[in-house]
C-alpha cells in the first residue's frame, strides 16, 4: 500500500557507488527526508547529482534560472516511481513554467500543423541549450514573405524582441534604438506609436518628431512649430521651460524673473511687441522729453536706476567729485533743475555776496561749464 512503483533502472554514471535509481533497493531515505527532518527532496537529489549543484550556482544556466525565479523542486521535471524504463525527464510544455526562463510558451502551445509543441522542437538534442535558428526555421514556414525581411532589418537573438507574449517583449531595451525612452514614455504599448508594429517596414519608419504622435495636443496650435522638445520633456507636459532667446527677444537682467503673462497677454504669444514702451509707460519725470525715443538709450535690462543719458547735454554731466545722476541736478522733472542738491544756498550766498554779486538766480549765466568764471574769484578754478 506504500509503494508508488518500481524505480526506473536506466543505467547512467557512477554516482555515491549507485549507476540507477533502482540500484537503491530498498534505502528510500536516499531519496526521501524523514518527515520530521529539515531536508528536502531536493536536498537528497544533491547529494547525489553534484553536478546540478553546482549549475544551481550558476543563475545563467537553466537550472540556476528555475531555482532562482520559481523555487521549482527536482521532481517537478524528474518524476520516478514509473516503471524502469520510463523517462526521467518529464517537461511537458502544458504546465512547465517556462515563462520563468525569460521566455512564455503562451503563444506557442501548437505549432502551424496545430500539433502540440514538444521540448525538442526548439530545443533540438539537448534540453539545456536553445538555438535561435529553431524559430527561424519554424518561422520561415508560417510567413515565406514576412522573415527573410524581417531577419535582415533585425539581425541578432530573436529573444532581444520576443519574449513569447507579445510580439514585442516589454523588457525589450529601446535604448539600444535611435529614440530612447524616458518619461511618461516608458510603459506605452509599442502599437501607441508602431501602429503596425508587425511590419519590419512600419517599425523602421517610425517618425521621431513629437508632432506624429502629440499633434492633437499641441494648445499653440502650431504657432511654435513642430520642436515639442523645446519646452517639454517627456516628464509630462507641465510644467514646460521655455528657451527665450530662441526668439527675437532675448531675455536677460529683470526680464530673465518677469511671468510669461506679463508680457503675452491671454496667452497670445505671436505678435507680442517688442518695444520697451509697450510694457513701460513713459514716467513723469521725463515730462515728455524723449517721444519715439528707446528706453534703452539711457536705461538697461539690469535696471531702470542708474540710467546714462547718451545724448547732447550742454552742462558737464561729470561736473563734481561723483559720478552724477540725472536726479541729483533734474528736481522734480527733467525739464527742471538746481544746483542747491550738492551746493548749500547759505554758503552759495555767502560766497557770492563777498565778490558783490547780489544777483546769482542764475547760475549758469555765470557757471555754464560747472566752474568758476573770470572776473569771479580770480578767474577759472576748482569746481564751484
Amino acid at each position: 500500500m506504500f509503494s508508488a512503483g518500481s524505480l526506473n533502472a536506466q543505467v547512467g554514471k557512477n554516482l555515491n557507488g549507485v549507476t540507477s535509481h533502482a540500484e537503491t533497493g530498498s534505502h528510500c531515505d536516499q531519496c526521501h527526508a524523514a518527515p520530521w527532518s529539515s531536508e528536502t527532496m531536493t536536498d537528497r537529489c544533491l547529494a547525489c547529482h553534484l553536478d546540478v549543484k553546482t549549475q544551481l550556482a550558476d543563475q545563467q544556466s537553466m537550472h540556476g534560472v528555475m531555482i532562482k525565479t520559481a523555487d521549482i523542486p527536482c521532481q517537478a521535471c524528474h518524476p520516478d516511481h514509473r516503471g524502469p524504463t520510463a523517462a526521467l525527464t518529464d517537461m511537458n510544455p502544458g504546465s512547465f513554467p517556462h515563462q520563468n526562463l525569460g521566455f512564455s510558451l503562451q503563444a506557442h502551445k501548437q505549432r502551424s500543423d496545430s500539433q502540440a509543441f514538444t521540448c525538442s522542437d526548439c530545443h533540438i538534442g539537448d534540453i539545456t541549450k536553445f538555438d535561435q535558428a529553431a524559430c527561424i526555421d519554424c518561422h520561415k514556414k508560417i510567413d515565406v514573405a514576412f522573415m527573410p525581411a524581417h531577419i535582415q532589418d533585425y539581425p541578432g537573438d530573436c529573444l532581444n524582441c520576443h519574449d513569447g507574449v507579445e510580439s514585442v517583449s516589454k523588457n525589450f531595451d529601446h535604448g539600444r534604438m535611435t529614440f530612447k525612452l524616458d518619461g511618461k514614455h516608458i510603459g506605452l504599448a509599442c502599437v501607441k506609436c508602431h501602429l503596425d508594429a508587425h511590419s519590419p517596414a512600419d517599425l523602421k519608419a517610425t517618425p521621431l518628431e513629437c508632432s506624429s504622435c502629440h499633434q492633437k495636443d499641441d494648445e499653440h496650435a502650431g504657432k511654435f512649430g513642430q520642436n515639442c522638445a523645446a519646452c517639454h520633456s517627456a516628464a509630462g507636459w507641465k510644467p514646460a521651460s521655455f528657451d527665450h532667446n530662441l526668439s527675437g527677444f532675448k531675455l536677460d537682467g529683470k526680464h530673465v524673473d518677469v511671468t510669461c503673462n506679463a508680457c503675452h497677454k491671454n496667452n497670445v504669444f505671436k505678435g507680442t511687441p517688442a518695444t520697451c514702451a509697450a510694457c513701460h509707460a513713459d514716467p513723469t519725470y521725463h515730462a515728455g522729453m524723449f517721444p519715439g525715443q528707446a528706453c534703452s538709450d539711457c536705461h538697461s535690462t539690469a535696471s531702470w536706476r542708474p540710467a546714462k543719458y547718451n545724448g547732447t547735454h550742454s552742462f558737464p554731466m561729470d561736473h563734481g567729485e561723483k559720478n552724477n545722476t540725472c536726479a541729483d541736478c533734474h528736481q522734480p522733472t527733467l525739464t527742471q533743475w538746481t544746483c542747491s542738491t550738492c551746493h548749500a544756498q547759505n554758503e552759495i550766498s555767502r560766497k557770492h555776496q563777498e565778490e558783490g554779486i547780489s544777483d546769482f538766480s542764475d547760475c549758469l549765466r555765470c557757471h555754464a561749464s560747472g566752474r568758476k568764471e573770470e572776473g569771479h574769484g580770480g578767474g577759472e578754478g576748482g569746481d564751484d
